[in-house]
């Protein structure tokens, strides 16, 4: 189990309702509902995964898809992200009450928002971030992330790196570095030589 606060969901929604058609609940309790990266292609949200993944929230739990926005900010007790199925996995089962720093946080990233990633090159991304899911289509990039304090992506604009404070909108936000990559060994910055 672990502990993850929403920052931003992925772009891509659907749900599985219960195959039974004389259930009652089978649009409410008994559906499963999904999100993932996607580009958009003409009217159409389309998954296009260089990385497949995706989070479940179930009917039955905390989470209502009509407003799926109010579960940004809030803290959610999740099953460990898991290999299944082809792709990752996170079964998102209740809200909790935080208290302190969350084990990671849940953050989406476009190209569109923060510049394009170089998603082959190891060094996109500081080691302890776990992409989720990423959807890459030409110039058009999404990338869902679990993400702790500190930690940071670099896009064609700069260093990322994830902010904790009471002043941003949900507790924490990518702040744009001006110094380069955060080097945590010797509290300094280090330059990111390509």
């Amino acid at each position: 189990m672990m502990s993850i606060k929403v920052l931003a969901f992925g772009s891509n929604w659907w749900a599985r309702f219960g195959r039974d058609p004389l259930d009652r609940y089978r649009f409410t309790r008994h559906a499963a509902y999904f999100n993932s990266t996607g580009v958009r292609c003409g009217n159409k949200m389309r998954r296009h995964w260089v990385v497949p993944g995706l989070l479940r929230f179930n009917g039955v739990g905390d989470f209502n898809p009509q407003f799926p926005n109010r579960a940004v900010g809030k803290t959610f007790e999740c099953a460990d992200l898991v290999f299944a199925l082809g792709g990752n996995r996170i079964l998102f089962r209740r809200k909790i009450a935080p208290s302190g720093l969350p084990d990671f946080f849940l953050l989406a990233v476009s190209s569109v928002a923060y510049g394009g990633f170089d998603f082959e090159d190891a060094g996109w991304k500081s080691h302890s971030v776990s992409p989720i899911a990423v959807s890459h289509l030409r110039e058009k990039q999404e990338a869902m992330l679990l993400i702790k304090a500190g930690d940071w992506v670099r896009s064609a604009l700069g260093v990322w790196q994830l902010k904790v404070s009471d002043r941003v909108p949900h507790g924490a936000a990518l702040e744009l570095l001006e110094e380069g990559i955060p080097d945590s060994r010797v509290g300094a910055y280090a330059v990111y030589q390509k």
